[in-house]
């Protein structure tokens, strides 16, 4: 895929970080955003189709079993039903299609210790915004502070001595950026920069060679955690994360027994399976360039195909229905499910 020209997040002006201050200072660069959505555009299900003229045009996505979206299809692998009978392709294409998201960034005091990984990489994933994607970036610990809210111009900003970065909220976080994006065009995605850990996630007392300690319990024991796992399935975003100071990647102050980091990791990970996104573990900033590809490409990108129309002119709508041959378990979402033949 040909790289996009225009950074939408530019690097990071300066970093000064101890046991009270946190200072980030972002300068955005120019995003000028497009009016010219293809799968979010809102009217009525019917078209209406001249049939001795033109053919009806359907925009679509694609997604497998695990709600991954399918990008590497062709035209002779759907088949369309116009009323439950078949009809010809005529055009297909695969189109860019624009898209909403939510950049979530850590501030609280257990990513200090990867500050710099954190908004490096962060400010690289601005480079794979397109100037028609919006978006929002916030900044999150006991809670969410926005910097650059939708169509934004470029502002500095910075956190001087945040108190909002001196614990974390990370479920309160991702609820927020549920809501952030209910109405906005289409695709969603939220994607946190993380070390994922919740100042009050669950945890039980057990004993460790003959001592009580608490551990963090498993995801399915954490009530508040499955809250928000259902509201993230339900919302049709698709969660990805950007985690450090994990059991697969402790940094050198990593934050808890590997067996607790183990379990933050496991909850990251059910988020970004359970709703089609993804989880990259980074040591250095060049370890995400595969997950922001991946990104742009699982949300801003589609199939649009022609097909020749009935010749039925009784001004009764007529159902379409696209399917892909010999995949039973791939859902196909249509921008239009219906039309009408003059």
């Amino acid at each position: 895929m040909r790289k996009s020209g225009i950074p939408a997040l530019r690097a990071i002006q300066c970093i000064h970080l101890n046991m009270r201050t946190v200072f980030l200072s972002l300068v955005i660069l120019s995003v000028t955003f497009s009016s010219g959505w293809l799968l979010s555009q809102t009217g009525p299900d019917n078209i209406r189709v001249d049939v001795g003229a033109i053919e009806p045009k359907v925009s679509f996505t694609v997604t497998d079993e695990k709600g991954m979206t399918v990008t590497d299809l062709f035209q002779y692998d759907f088949e369309v039903l116009d009323n439950g009978e078949p009809r010809r392709i005529e055009h297909f294409t695969r189109v860019k299609t624009p898209y909403s998201v939510v950049v979530l960034l850590d501030c609280s005091d257990s990513t200090r210790p990867r500050s710099n990984l954190l908004v490096s990489t962060t400010a690289r994933f601005g480079d794979h915004l397109r100037p028609e994607d919006k978006y929002v970036f916030a900044a999150f610990g006991t809670e969410v502070k926005t910097f650059l809210d939708w169509n934004d111009e470029k502002k500095p900003f910075s956190i001087p001595d945040a108190p909002i970065c001196h614990g974390t909220n990370f479920y309160e976080a991702l609820d927020w950026a549920e809501k952030k994006l209910r109405g906005m065009p289409g695709r969603h995605g939220v994607v946190a920069f993380t070390d994922g850990q919740d100042s009050d996630v669950a945890r039980r007392e057990v004993s460790v060679n003959g001592l009580k300690v608490r551990r963090v319990v498993p995801p399915e024991d954490d009530r508040e955690f499955q809250k928000i796992l259902k509201t993230a399935r339900a919302s049709g975003a698709q969660f990805y994360f950007v985690a450090v100071d994990t059991d697969l990647n402790p940094g050198p102050e990593y934050g808890g027994p590997l067996d607790d980091l183990k379990q933050i990791r496991a909850r990251m990970e059910l988020l970004a399976s359970s709703t089609g996104g993804r989880i990259v573990f980074p040591d250095m900033p060049g370890d995400t360039v595969d997950l922001f590809r991946d990104i742009r490409q699982d949300l801003g990108t589609a199939y649009s195909l022609d097909f020749a129309p009935t010749k039925s002119k009784d001004g009764a709508p007529r159902k379409i229905e696209i399917r892909v041959r010999g995949e039973d378990h791939y859902q196909v979402h249509q921008s239009r499910d219906s039309y009408i033949a003059n």
